[in-house]
């Protein structure tokens, strides 16, 4: 009797472990999927930044404001904004992970991080050329290319965790997750420093060479 209720424990627990939910997954393809849906908002805004080719305000505006940046005024951002504009985007991921909601809520993320950061690039290059693609490596490319990797590995880490809740796992504790991410806040902090200091000289160089006659 007693045989016979240890088999089927047994038995039970191949068949539990047969019909368990497929594990999430894996790292790789997780930057993949939010890698594609970064690409597919950065095309999006390329392509959407054509109907505001032929807006005369917006050029006009523009034209001004890159006037002003080669004379050196008006193109120092505050501290603070340079700290929301670049913690709001890693601060939304984690928040998104917290939930099963962060599983499309996350991708939709990137893909609008994509749209924005092309959409501005492109209609600096539709409205201006080579000068306008040169003052938008000057305004935003330094800052991305350290923020946007430190986004994907903030979202990885929090997509990682939005589908572990849906396969009904259980979430790592925060302080190692905090101790994994900790050099995302230097890169961060360093982030921050380039867009208060490298950022508007460089800009201002290029603008009083371009856009200034």
């Amino acid at each position: 009797m007693w045989e016979r209720r240890g088999d089927g424990g047994v038995t039970g627990r191949r068949i539990g472990r047969q019909l368990k939910m497929p594990p999430v997954l894996d790292g790789l393809n997780q930057l993949a999927v939010l890698g594609a849906c970064f690409i597919a908002g950065a095309l999006g805004g390329f392509f959407f930044s054509g109907w505001s080719r032929d807006s005369l305000d917006l050029l006009d505006y523009l034209q001004h404001y890159f006037q002003l940046a080669g004379q050196g005024n008006g193109i120092e951002p505050s501290l603070w904004s340079s700290i929301w504009d670049l913690v709001r985007w890693p601060l939304a991921a984690l928040l998104l992970g917290a939930s099963t909601f962060g599983a499309v809520g996350i991708p939709a993320l990137l893909a609008v991080r994509g749209f924005l950061l092309a959409y501005s690039t492109a209609i600096f290059a539709r409205l201006f050329g080579l000068p306008g693609m040169a003052a938008s490596l000057a305004a935003f490319g330094i800052t991305a290319l350290v923020a946007v990797p430190v986004l994907f590995v903030v979202s990885v880490d929090a997509f990682h965790q939005s589908l572990g809740r849906l396969s009904g796992e259980r979430p790592p504790a925060w302080s190692q997750r905090a101790q994994a991410l900790s050099p995302c806040a230097g890169l961060l902090i360093l982030a921050v420093a380039l867009q208060q200091t490298l950022m508007p000289a460089l800009l201002t160089a290029v603008c009083a060479r371009l856009f200034i006659s």
